[in-house]
C-alpha cells in the first residue's frame, strides 16, 4: 500500500493526491464533450434539458455497486461521467426504504461527481478515491479513444473501478444523425481490453458489466 502511494502522490486528509498525468484524446472526443455541453443546455425534441443525460441509468446498479463498496470496504468514490446525477439530490427507495439520496443508501463519506458535458461538473476530480464508477459512459467514446478513457478512469481509483458499458445502439443520435453509442463491441472485446488496462494498475479491482439490452447484462471481470 505504501508503495502505491508513493507512485500516486502525497497522501493528505486520506485521499492521495495525484501527479499530473495528461491523457492526450483525439480531435474527435473534444469535438464531443462540446456537442455533449450543448445538448445539456438545450435537450432535444425528444428529451427536455432537464431530463437528458439526467444519470437515470444509474438507478439499475444500486445493489451491484452497494456490494462492490461493502467488499472492497470503501468510503469514497468518483462517478466519471455522471451526467446531472439526479440520485445524489433526491430521495431513493430501495427495498420498501427512504435515503435521502443514494450516497446515504451506499453509506459513503465523499463523492466527487465529474462529467465534462455538465458545466455544474466539469471540475476535473483533483485526487484519487477508492473507487470510479462510471455507468454507460464509455461506449459514448468515439473507438480510437476508449482504451485511454478506461485507463484513465483506473488511474483514478485506489480500489476498485465499476463500469457499465452498453453493447447495443441507443435511442438517441447526435446531431450529425450518428448514434450516440459510437463505439459497440461484444463484451469478449471488452474483456481484452479491461484485461490489457487491469495489467497497468494492477493493485485496482475491475467490476465490469456489459449490457446486452437494457435487462439483460454479462459480467466480464
Amino acid at each position: 500500500m505504501e508503495e502505491m502511494r508513493q507512485h500516486a502522490g502525497l497522501q493528505k486528509n486520506n485521499f492521495i493526491y495525484k501527479n499530473t498525468v495528461t491523457y492526450n484524446y483525439s480531435k474527435e472526443y473534444e469535438r464531443l464533450k462540446n456537442i455533449y455541453k450543448k445538448l445539456h443546455k438545450e435537450g432535444t425534441s425528444l428529451e427536455s434539458a432537464e431530463n437528458i443525460f439526467d444519470g437515470k441509468s444509474l438507478k439499475f446498479f444500486f445493489k451491484a455497486i452497494k456490494q462492490v463498496i461493502t467488499i472492497t470496504n470503501s468510503k469514497s468514490i468518483i462517478d466519471f461521467g455522471c451526467g446531472k446525477a439526479k440520485y445524489y439530490f433526491e430521495e431513493v427507495l430501495i427495498e420498501n426504504k427512504k435515503y435521502n439520496n443514494i450516497q446515504s443508501y451506499w453509506d459513503i463519506d465523499n463523492i466527487t461527481l465529474y462529467d465534462p458535458g455538465y458545466r455544474k461538473f466539469q471540475t476535473y476530480p483533483n485526487k484519487t478515491l477508492d473507487g470510479v464508477i462510471c455507468v454507460d459512459v464509455v461506449e459514448h467514446i468515439p473507438e480510437e479513444d476508449v482504451e485511454k478513457f478506461i485507463e484513465e478512469i483506473f488511474s483514478l481509483a485506489t480500489k476498485f473501478v465499476f463500469i457499465v458499458i452498453a453493447c447495443y445502439p441507443a435511442k438517441k443520435y447526435l446531431p450529425d444523425g450518428r448514434n450516440v453509442h459510437l463505439t459497440i463491441k461484444q463484451p469478449e472485446e471488452w474483456q481484452r481490453i479491461i484485461s490489457k488496462v487491469k495489467k497497468i494498475h494492477p493493485t485496482i479491482n475491475p467490476f465490469v458489466i456489459c449490457s446486452e439490452t437494457r435487462k439483460k447484462f454479462v459480467t466480464v471481470s
